[in-house]
Formats: structure tokens, C-alpha cells, sequence
């Protein structure tokens, strides 16, 4: 119990709280399609509008990282903010599919910026040892939006047309990891004097030339490229089979994420966490396969939570193996590569997964993505991490 309130400082408490506010404004995207399909965009264009702020923050995040450590981090969080919460602004208030892929980018640009900066806050925060706890919490904080706010979409049934007026909103909301750093006391950095400048570009080339850390962004991105995809993707394909309440898939599956966090967290870092990860991978990879088997609700909601244990697993003790495997110095910038992998993810898995739809269909994709699932898994395998962060 000790342990747990040294993790629970409150620093580390705020920073999470700055996540779950970029995060709910990210999943009020679960019904942008929505929104593009009430302009009169083409199928084919809004895939790439969905997947452009993902290209955007796979551009930039590379050319950042370097840059944003924990004596700049700060600056890089006002930028970042002010750049998405104009982005958010001109989503809501352009029509044309140039101006929206221009929006887009800028808010991939700008989201990233502040992921990075929150993240690279976040790693001197962590205790040694509590890693898998620590990215335990961070992943609970970021997906808890994704279970409610597609739910308070239905249930309030706000219209495609409205989603503007939430942009609006979402825009301001954007601000206020701006107005947090103002406020006096904040909590500082438990920094050590080495994290306090930039690995630079050596440092990041010692990263991409470490096998194990190669092997866990690679399956970092093939498993956010199956997770995007179903996100963005999912509610269409059950409408095509005349499942209704698509929504509570994400709500289904983020409960059983809870779950995984609460009660069983204080497994992360006891055992094997590339060997759990794995597993975890297994289970998505398993429901990915039998969704082209859904016609009814039952089997639809069974995988719904059978891939929040698998993703509850997964996404955190990816953050926690790289934590592990990392050198002190280079924990927050290589943090930062897993988040261009996600941001990689998020930019192939729908443009991908939007082609496979119009030449194969649904069946073709759920497939493509249970290989890619698979193959994620093995890849942790043979990262052969040994047990670290075990705790007495």
C-alpha cells in the first residue's frame, strides 16, 4: 500500500489528469466519420482525412523527440496546446477536403507535441520498480474516455451536424493544460540533473540501434494499426450485419480494461512483462479473427470483452517493457518513439484498413489485422526481456 501512494504523488496525479483531457477530446473523433459523411465527403477522401492527423504527429514526433526533454517540456505543452486547440477550432469550421487535411495535420501536429511533453513529464515521477503499475494508470487515464464518450453520444444523440458546436467546445478544453501550469505550487519534476537536457541525435540513434527496443516499437506499431482500425471502423461494419448499439463495444471493452488495471496491475511487475504482453496480444489477435463471425449481439459483446482484457494487457506493458529496457537518459525520448508508433498506427491502420474495405471487405480486414496482431506478439517473444521492476 506504501508503494502505491509513492506512485500516486501529485505530480504524477496532475499530469495523468492532463492526459484524460486530451484524450476525451481525441475520442470525440469516434464519430467523425459521421460528421464527414453529413458534408458530402467521399468515402475515399475521408479516409485520409481521418488518418492525417496520425500522418501529421508521424512526421513531426521523430523530429521532436530529441528536442523535448524535461528543461523544455513545458514550453513544448503551451505550444503544442495552443496549436491543437486552433486546429480543433478550424475542424469545426471548414468544409472542403483540403482545408479539413490541413486541419488535421495541424492537429496531429499539435496533439503530439503535447503528448510528448506530458509524457516526458511523467517518466521522472515513476519510482524504480513500479513501471508496470505506473503505464498501468497512464493507459487507464487515457482510455476511459473512449468507453464514455461514444456512450454519451448515443445517449444524448447528438446528431452529425451538431459535431461542430462540440468542436467548438473541445477547443476550449484544449487550453487548459495551459491554465494548469499557471497555477501557483504546481508540482515540479523529480528530475535527476542528467534528464534535464536532450539525449540528442546521438542518443536517438543508440535507441534505433538497440534490437530490443526495434523489436518492441515494431510491435508497438503493428498493434496500434489493428486497434485504430477497430476504432474507427468497427461501429460501420456492425451496422453492415444489423448489429445495433455499436457503441457499447468500446464501453464494454474499456470496462474490462479497468478491470485488468485494477485488479490485476500488481502483476505487471512481478512477472515477465514482454511474456504477458504477448498474451494479451494472443487474445486481441483470437477476437480480431472471429469478428467476421458476428451476426449477433451475444458473440459481438463476448469479444468486446474478451479485447479489453487482451488491449488492457497489452498497451501498458509496452510502455513498461521499453521503460525497463531503457537507460535512465533515454527512458522519456524512447516513451516518445513508442508514441510515434501509436501515431503511426493511427495513420496506416484506417487508410490501410479503408482500401482493404473497398476491395475485399470487412472479412479481409479483420483477418489482416489478426496477422498483424500475431505477429506484434511474437516480436515481444523475442525481445526475451528477463523479469525486472520486481517489487518485494
Amino acid at each position: 500500500m506504501a508503494e502505491r501512494f509513492a506512485l500516486l504523488s501529485p505530480g504524477f496525479l496532475l499530469i495523468n489528469l492532463q492526459f484524460a483531457l486530451v484524450t476525451a477530446i481525441a475520442a470525440l473523433f469516434f464519430s467523425f466519420s459521421g460528421y464527414l459523411n453529413h458534408l458530402g465527403v467521399s468515402p475515399a477522401a475521408a479516409g485520409f482525412i481521418l488518418s492525417a492527423d496520425g500522418l501529421a504527429a508521424l512526421i513531426v514526433q521523430p523530429l521532436i523527440t530529441p528536442l523535448v526533454h524535461a528543461g523544455s517540456a513545458r514550453r513544448w505543452l503551451v505550444g503544442g496546446s495552443l496549436l491543437f486547440s486552433a486546429a480543433l477550432f478550424m475542424v469545426g469550421h471548414v468544409a472542403t477536403v483540403p482545408l479539413l487535411v490541413a486541419a488535421r495535420l495541424l492537429q496531429g501536429a499539435g496533439f503530439i507535441c503535447v503528448l510528448a511533453s506530458l509524457i516526458t513529464m511523467l517518466v521522472p515521477f515513476i519510482p524504480p520498480g513500479m513501471s508496470g503499475r505506473a503505464f498501468g494508470y497512464v493507459s487507464l487515464v487515457r482510455l476511459i474516455p473512449y468507453a464514455v464518450i461514444p456512450l454519451l453520444f448515443d445517449l444524448l444523440a447528438i446528431p452529425p451536424s451538431a459535431f461542430a458546436l462540440v468542436l467548438n467546445a473541445a477547443a476550449l478544453i484544449a487550453l487548459l493544460p495551459v491554465l494548469v501550469l499557471m497555477l501557483p505550487h504546481l508540482p515540479q519534476q523529480a528530475e535527476e540533473p542528467q534528464n534535464s537536457s536532450s539525449p540528442g541525435v546521438a542518443g536517438l540513434k543508440a535507441s534505433l540501434g538497440s534490437r530490443p527496443v526495434m523489436l518492441l516499437l515494431l510491435s508497438a506499431l503493428l498493434f496500434f494499426c489493428g486497434y485504430a482500425a477497430i476504432f474507427f471502423y468497427l461501429k460501420q461494419f456492425a451496422a453492415s450485419v444489423g448489429i445495433a448499439n455499436a457503441s457499447l463495444f468500446f464501453t464494454l471493452a474499456t470496462l474490462a480494461m479497468i478491470v485488468v488495471r485494477l485488479l490485476g496491475g500488481w502483476l505487471f511487475d512481478r512477472y515477465n512483462k514482454t511474456l504477458l504482453c504477448a498474451a494479451g496480444l494472443l487474445a486481441v489477435t483470437v477476437c480480431y479473427g472471429l469478428l467476421p463471425l458476428c451476426r449477433s449481439t451475444g458473440l459481438f459483446f463476448v469479444l468486446a470483452v474478451v479485447s479489453g482484457l487482451g488491449w488492457g494487457i497489452a498497451m501498458p506493458l509496452q510502455s513498461a517493457a521499453m521503460f525497463d529496457i531503457s537507460p535512465p537518459t533515454a527512458r522519456a525520448m524512447n516513451q516518445n518513439l513508442l508514441l510515434v508508433m501509436m501515431q503511426g498506427g493511427f495513420f496506416l491502420g484506417p487508410f490501410v484498413g479503408g482500401q482493404l474495405i473497398s476491395l475485399c471487405g470487412y472479412t479481409t480486414l479483420f483477418v489482416s489485422l489478426a496477422v498483424s496482431g500475431g505477429v506484434a506478439g511474437l516480436l515481444m517473444v523475442a525481445i526475451q526481456q528477463p523479469v525486472s521492476g520486481k517489487s518485494s
